[in-house]
């Protein structure tokens, strides 16, 4: 019996917290990022917080316990039931050139939620189930220029949404080799709207507002495997790669255009100009690949690199493409934990150090490249011996920059992850009566 209460607390946690996530999700962060408006916003870190620690290296990562949904093969060597959760606090600083001038933004969004399962106790088999946010839309921007004969015209930008995943996924393999899968759907919105004041002492010109808003949906796949190859005692290189296809998702899209006054409670609409309703179409999500390699001291030390890319590029909107081009990202990383077994807290936390670089996929006509630098350690709070449950925290501190003094908007960003690895051993069978 006190195995049932245990399955029935734990999933009722694990659906308590999917409700949770997802009306998160729904809520819009305190963020503006202005590349956020091309294609279908700025890419979030998809990595699970033990990997962010190292630069993001992921593909060739696999452990015991923490869920690396990056390549589902490492589902394979799940051994307990994990809930893996995550939460982003993220501080993004701007700066633009011309006029020189700096805005801060800072927000706390959810990472993810997902739960590993075990399949088999003997072999190597086992699947994940979860959600996590893949892009964001969230920008406010103004500018105001002369027009002859019109004191000058206001106008301001804005944009909110993003894209999510909820996947399922299985890995199944030996002590050598694993492969993988993760399915699931693909869904999410992009609201823009663009308005426009004209400034003018003897005409009293109406302001306009023009917004597009568009609700997509789609089926995704995504595929990886691992190899490892014993090199001595205890010592691995295992090898990883990792590929997603590209898909389409179905699209309905509103489009309005107003004149409008404002009014105490905001906007009031003068007339509706244009307006189309329900118009159906696709939006092309590009294809990603990607390979690296771990050596790995088992229970010791881990030092990989990985590259990987995605055909931006591919991207269309209604047959449209956006201002992307095809990137590319290397990242290089690396776990120390001085004695797993010792009796001193800290000789058994999981040291993590790492770095990224590579490209922007948003196209600014000059080099626009990312850099991120990180640092994390997974303490472990709970390890029973008697009843296998495990519990760790996770955390991962990243420090970033994306573009130089050579483009027009420059952003500098600090992250910092918090993560908990909840971890039991189910569906025991019952010993005593």
């Amino acid at each position: 019996m006190r195995s049932v209460r245990r399955i029935t607390t734990c999933s009722s946690l694990f659906i308590v917290l999917i409700i949770l996530i997802t009306s998160s999700f729904s809520t819009q962060a305190q963020e503006n990022s202005p590349y956020s408006r091309y294609g279908l916003g700025d890419v979030l870190p998809s990595q699970n917080i033990v990997n962010r620690g190292m630069g993001g290296l992921s593909i060739p990562y696999r452990d015991l316990q923490s869920v690396n949904f990056i390549n589902p093969a490492s589902y394979s060597w799940l051994k307990v039931t994990t809930l893996d959760i995550g939460v982003d606090y993220t501080s993004r600083t701007l700066r633009t050139v011309t006029p020189p001038q700096k805005f801060k933004s800072q927000y706390l969004i959810p990472s993810y939620v997902q739960l590993g399962l075990p399949l088999s106790k003997k072999g190597h088999w086992g699947m994940n189930i979860g959600i996590r946010p893949m892009t964001r839309i969230n920008y406010n921007l103004g500018s105001r220029t002369r027009i002859q004969g019109i004191d000058s015209v206001i106008y301001n930008y804005e944009g909110n949404g993003g894209t999510y995943q909820a996947y399922i996924g299985t890995g199944i393999g030996t002590k050598h080799f694993s492969i993988g899968i993760n399915a699931g759907y693909l869904f999410g919105n992009k609201e823009y709207a663009t308005k426009v004041a004209f400034v003018n002492d003897t005409v009293p010109y109406k302001k306009t507002n023009s917004s597009d808003t568009t609700k997509f949906g789609g089926v995704f796949l995504s595929a990886g495997l691992q190899y490892t190859i014993a090199v001595g005692k205890s010592m691995f290189i295992r090898l990883g790669l990792t590929g997603s296809l590209q898909h389409k998702l179905n699209a309905t899209r509103d489009i309005t255009r107003q004149t409008y006054e404002n009014g105490v409670n905001g906007p009031i609409v003068i007339d509706s100009i244009y307006r189309e309703g329900d118009q159906k179409g696709e939006i092309i999500y590009p294809a990603s690949y990607g390979g690296g390699l771990i050596l790995e001291k088992e229970d010791k030390w881990q030092i990989g690199v990985e590259y990987s890319t995605t055909k931006w590029s591919d991207y269309r909107y209604y047959g449209q493409p956006d201002q992307l081009k095809d990137n590319w990202t290397f990242r290089f990383g690396a776990q120390i934990i001085p004695d797993l077994l010792h009796k001193k807290f800290w000789n058994r936390v999981a040291y993590r150090v790492g770095f990224s670089f590579g490209p922007s996929n948003v196209d600014v006509g000059s080099d626009f490249n990312q850099y991120l630098f990180s640092f994390g350690a997974g303490f472990p709070v709970r390890r029973n011996y008697y009843t296998n449950q495990y519990t760790t925290i996770q955390t991962a501190f990243e420090i970033g920059a994306r573009g130089s003094k050579d483009n027009p908007i420059r952003e500098n960003l600090l992250r910092f992850t918090l993560g908990f690895n909840l971890s039991d051993i189910w569906f025991n069978k019952r010993k005593y009566d």
